[in-house]
């Protein structure tokens, strides 16, 4: 048996174990347990070092002084990046924090003294604003005033100096705060609330919210207890939504595929809060004013503010708590460029706090954890760039002849695949179903050439570019193509196909050129994929928002009330099931028609149409009754008090887990359905 036999038979029995191993992990193994994690992410460890050492000791040439040696050690630079940061992350998901228990004894203690009418500690709450419409504005504005909580005041921290926006807050009661400039962009403008709010409220705690992020009710009541601990700065809540981000929407996958942020929120942020790492991510949440103060005011250094503070205050031994509830729902960005924009900042600014000199790799006060878990960020943009060389590897291979790597066939069945499914199967067991193979990947992969000239410009003038606020609200009634990313795609496609056919498949003379079939039509079908995301579906208008419901309530018109259901609600209608006979045969179009959506208030409907199967009606929303019975018909206020209600008790409207299956259906419908009536509509009609 030659030394080569050897080896591979010892690399299949390796990879056959591990595989079985992986399965029976998967399989057995809660990912809520701490052991489960180490024992399961200890596998997946071994399996990537044993690919590493694979790679470095057989898959290159021999080094020579030329493009054909030097651009797979290139390539293999940046895939160890991956190899490092994707090391680090199993090593972070080791650990996990549950702050449940310190929420609720935090509700307990506030409601004990709110009911011995003890004074609770007060609150301020900032919402930052800029350009927003008010159609956004009020959502969060609302909400903010709807909160659940005896002592707080609301901010609008107006940035763009609107005077209509003035005039709203005065009618529905809120402060509105302006300045004469836009120095320091949202850390300026939070620092200005913070100066302003003193002279009038000074609370002990801020509550910062962005414009679209509207809380949920019981968000004080929810964390303000928890500062109980004198050594806590900030307690942080994730970011929900109640829209789908670009890569959901235009995959038409929003029922079946989560945002791209969820990972981070659910499943990076307690792990990180465990090794006493989680960082403020700069909406919906709580920050100790003494905290502020004492590091003279929100950071407006860099870009991204949020991780700066957390840093800032880091040095002066406060900590970030994070709290995993959905406390706060907001708006995602809209459009693909929106999208791109956010994360350009968010690059940017990370590199930003990297290269400050009070930074937590320049400055004194951090451990060796909080660096550790800021070069873990810095290392996820980093990443970016590799995606872009996996792209373009079969191309350079088969224009130019040069191999990203030196490996049979054989060998990627023994060492890459399990690698790579492992990997695979990890993250959806320990992210809960948040992750998917291809969905994953393709919404890092549209923004990874931005993200790589982000990179760049960072390197070369890293300060003085301006802030740039994600566009919301846009009209997004017609098809929109991100035409330089669509034909980057496109060409991606189109070379990687001609390269194949010309080169491996009609002159294949050895194993590599089989692996770079393989790895071409991997190529092809991301970038396929990718290019579907950059041409961009119409959205509804930004006021056609809608929730499902589906809440069991009493409906009643004048002599009748029967059990149905409100099966889904916006701002201004509302959808309502009559589940039995006498209601369906009595109420006509123009009735007017009293339900239940949320417990405490009663609203009232005038039919506008009705369903085919006669229990569905529509009816648009003309008055409210709340819990004192006063009822409201003027339009306005009716409409203020359920958008009140609707985005401080959102329901959820967006799957907050993922499903292979749906998911990749939800892409057959983009792919055919799409065709299909593009099909239709092109067709003659019959006379």
């Amino acid at each position: 048996m030659s030394p080569e036999t050897v080896t591979l038979s010892d690399a299949g029995l390796f990879s056959l174990i591990a595989a079985v191993l992986v399965l029976a992990c998967a399989f057995l193994l809660d990912s809520n347990k701490t052991l489960d994690r180490v024992v399961f992410g200890t596998i997946v460890i071994v399996m990537i070092g044993n690919y590493l050492l694979f790679r470095l000791s057989d898959t290159l040439p021999q080094f020579e002084w030329s493009a054909y040696a030097i651009w797979p050690r290139i390539y293999l630079a940046f895939e160890t990046i991956i190899v490092f940061y994707t090391i680090l992350s199993i090593v972070f998901f080791f650990k996990r924090s549950d702050r449940t228990a310190e929420a609720n004894e935090s509700q307990r203690a506030l409601e004990e003294a709110a009911g011995r009418g003890e004074a609770v500690p007060g609150v301020d709450v900032f919402i930052c604003t800029y350009n927003e419409d008010l159609l956004i504005l009020e959502r969060t504005i609302l909400a903010a005033k709807a909160i659940d909580y005896p002592n707080f005041t609301v901010y609008v921290l107006d940035d763009g100096n609107r005077a209509w926006l003035g005039e709203f807050c005065a009618k529905v009661g809120v402060h509105h705060i302006t300045r004469a400039d836009n120095k320091g962009a949202k850390g300026g403008n939070l620092n200005n609330g913070l100066a302003r709010s003193a002279e009038i409220s000074n609370a002990p705690f801020v509550l910062i919210l962005d414009a679209d992020f509207a809380p949920q009710s019981p968000i004080l009541k929810r964390t303000v207890g928890q500062f109980s601990d004198e050594t806590i700065g900030v307690v942080q809540t994730p970011q929900f939504y109640y829209n789908a981000d670009p890569v959901q929407h235009n995959l038409l996958a929003k029922d079946a595929w989560v945002d791209d942020q969820r990972i981070f929120f659910d499943v990076m942020q307690p792990s990180k809060d465990a090794w006493g790492a989680a960082f403020c991510v700069g909406t919906s949440c709580v920050v100790r004013r003494g905290a502020l103060d004492l590091i003279g005011g929100m950071p407006h250094e860099t870009v991204t503010e949020d991780i700066h503070l957390t840093y800032r205050l880091l040095q002066k031994g406060f900590k970030t708590r994070w709290l995993n509830e959905r406390l706060s729902v907001g708006l995602s960005a809209e459009s693909l460029s929106g999208y791109i924009t956010q994360r350009c900042r968010w690059c940017l600014g990370t590199i930003q706090g990297a290269l400050l000199k009070d930074g937590p790799f320049r400055g004194s006060g951090y451990n060796f954890t909080a660096r550790l878990h800021y070069f873990h960020g810095l290392l996820f943009w980093f990443c970016r760039p590799f995606i872009l060389m996996l792209l373009a590897a079969p191309i350079l291979y088969y224009f130019m002849g040069l191999p990203a790597i030196l490996m049979e066939p054989a060998a990627f069945f023994l060492y890459a695949l399990p690698t790579v499914a492992g990997m695979w199967i990890f993250h959806a067991w320990v992210s809960g179903r948040r992750s998917l193979p291809l969905f994953t990947e393709v919404s890092q992969m549209v923004v990874a050439l931005p993200i790589t000239v982000a990179i760049a410009h960072a390197i070369v003038r890293p300060f003085g570019r301006p802030f740039k606020v994600t566009a919301k609200g846009e009209d997004r009634s017609k098809v929109q193509v991100i035409y330089p990313l669509a034909l980057t795609f496109f060409a991606i496609i189109v070379l990687t196909f001609i390269g194949m056919v010309r080169g491996p498949i009609l002159n294949t003379h050895n194993d590599l050129d089989a692996f770079s079939i393989a790895w071409g039509l991997i190529v092809m079908v991301y970038a396929f994929v990718s290019l579907l995301v950059c041409i961009e579906l119409p959205r509804p208008a930004a006021e056609d928002v809608r929730f499902p419901l589906n809440r069991a309530t009493r409906i009643a018109i004048p002599g009748i009330t029967e059990m149905g259901r409100v099966v889904t609600i916006s701002p201004f209608d509302a959808e309502l099931v009559l589940e039995r006979g006498a209601l369906s045969a009595k109420s006509k179009v123009g009735d007017t028609m009293w339900f239940s959506p949320f417990d405490g208030l009663i609203l009232a409907g005038r039919v506008l149409d009705r369903a085919v199967d006669a229990n569905m009606v529509r009816v648009e929303i003309v008055a409210a009754c709340e819990r004192n019975g006063a009822v409201t018909y003027d339009a306005a206020d009716v409409r203020h008090i359920v958008i009140g209600w609707l985005f401080s008790k959102t329901p959820i409207n967006v799957a907050p887990t993922a499903s292979l299956g749906r998911a990749l259906a939800s892409l057959l419908r983009r792919m055919f359905g799409r065709a299909a009536t593009l099909i239709k509509t092109a067709a003659p009609s019959t006379p």
